[in-house]
């Protein structure tokens, strides 16, 4: 059975650790060469890759020989690991007449809107050299709060950096079924899923597998529910994503010509601009303003900006420019942007029409807290 879809000219390839690594734990080299192999394949269809990878802390944990997964120890692994997953698949391209280069990122680095371009013209240089990029995360100098899970999110941010057109995710499992395919491996797999429908699974999967006996299972590092979190993002940037298992043979080549394996995604039909894209996932939000349930209508149903009549207050410390989150009473998050007043200036004006802004703070810069064209609707309904 083909899948109709136009054939894509960037693809984003991301491959976890436990796609690359023996049962054991370590780097399974005959694994590597097939992908690589496979990649070069793509290439030779005048297919752009950009390969996004883990791999470097199982590659380094076994010359660490350090017990225990704490994040000195797997920052350590790292460290070590980096350099020698990437000798491997240096080799491995080289077989190709392949040229990589290494790029590692952490959330920081997409974060800052002038790294973030930097990165983005790094990597549009590199693929127009003809040489094939290779990403990972920084693990040596990320810290948990910003981890990517295993790379995920990492993947699906790129896919908006480079304007891939695909997003593939190999992973160990055959895609996404009505259970966790670990838990169940009867369960019915999903050839093919609407964001809509992603959205109502992410809900199930969330209620049947958090804090429950199998919760561990779907949400460590690189687990099931960003398996579903990271097509989501994908698919605002108005890119389809592929979730299949990596073991499959001549899985990426099959993959582009449109064969029926694993599950695929369809995007949102109104794609996000750069930067709304950049607003809704690359900046990450410093705090939070908490507003009423006339201004969440007002963000929601008639695409207005945030006034300070609709603010009750604001959460956390943040300065004028900075990304936050608009959060009902609740707590439920509305909208992200990037916000016209600091903290304190916010909770002097909370609730106060717009014309006396200037009264209260002797200054004004913009009508509104949030700019509509600074601000992207996060409710999921």
């Amino acid at each position: 059975m083909k899948r109709e879809f136009q054939k894509p000219k960037r693809v984003v390839v991301k491959i976890g650790s436990s796609s690359l690594c023996h049962g054991n734990g370590k780097l399974d080299h005959a694994q590597i060469e097939s992908i690589c192999g496979q990649i070069a394949c793509l290439r030779d269809r005048d297919i752009s890759v950009i390969l996004v990878v883990s791999g470097a802390v199982a590659a380094g944990r076994h010359i660490l020989n350090e017990s225990g997964s704490s994040i000195d120890n797997q920052q350590a692994a790292a460290a070590i690991g980096q350099p020698i997953l990437m000798s491997i698949f240096q080799r491995a391209f080289r077989n190709h007449d392949l040229h990589v280069a290494q790029i590692l990122l952490t959330h920081d680095d997409l974060n800052n809107r002038q790294r973030y371009l930097n990165a983005r013209n790094t990597l549009e240089n590199l693929i127009s050299h003809g040489i094939l990029p290779l990403i990972n995360e920084n693990d040596t100098v990320s810290t948990e709060e910003i981890r990517f899970s295993d790379n995920d999110f990492l993947g699906a941010l790129c896919t908006n950096l480079v304007n891939a057109d695909l997003f593939i995710i190999l992973s160990d499992i055959d895609g996404i079924a009505e259970e966790d395919p670990k838990v169940n491996p009867e369960a019915r797999k999903f050839d093919f899923l609407t964001v809509t429908r992603l959205r109502e699974f992410q809900k199930y999967y969330l209620r049947k597998y958090a804090g429950g006996k199998n919760g561990n299972k779907g949400l460590g590092r690189g687990g099931l529910i960003t398996k579903l979190e990271a097509p989501r993002m994908a698919a605002r940037y108005g890119v389809s994503t592929i979730i299949a298992n990596s073991r499959i043979k001549n899985v990426l080549p099959r993959l582009v010509e449109g064969e029926a394996l694993g599950t695929m995604i369809s995007p949102d039909k109104d794609r996000l601009n750069s930067w709304k894209a950049y607003i809704a996932h690359a900046l990450k939000p410093k705090a939070a303003i908490i507003i009423d349930e006339g201004a969440a209508r007002a963000l929601v149903e008639k695409k207005g900006s945030l006034l300070a009549s609709g603010v009750v207050t604001a959460k956390g410390h943040f300065q004028r420019g900075d990304g936050i989150r608009c959060c009902r009473e609740d707590g439920s998050e509305v909208a992200r942007g990037i916000v016209e007043y600091s903290s304190e200036e916010i909770n002097k004006i909370a609730g106060v029409h717009s014309a006396e802004i200037e009264k209260i703070l002797g200054f004004r810069y913009r009508k509104g807290v949030i700019h509509r064209n600074n601000m992207v609707i996060t409710e999921v309904k």
